[in-house]
């Protein structure tokens, strides 16, 4: 059940983020809006959290 939540929460942050990104010009170019900066770095954070799960079940991508 866990994975499924740590699954769910990193896929709404994508698209959260991703609809924000869209929209936002500052964004687009890299130099983070206020109100994008907290967004990417939700997005980010668990996206990172998912692939240290995949990585510590011995699936998923691994790093060089």
């Amino acid at each position: 059940m866990a994975d499924d939540d740590l699954h769910a929460r990193y896929m709404h942050a994508s698209d959260v983020w991703r609809a924000h990104h869209q929209g936002c010009e500052p964004c687009r170019s890299g130099q983070h809006c206020p109100a994008g900066a907290p967004l990417h770095q939700r997005f980010a954070d668990l996206q990172d959290a998912y692939l240290r799960q995949l990585r510590s079940r011995g699936s998923g991508p691994r790093r060089p």
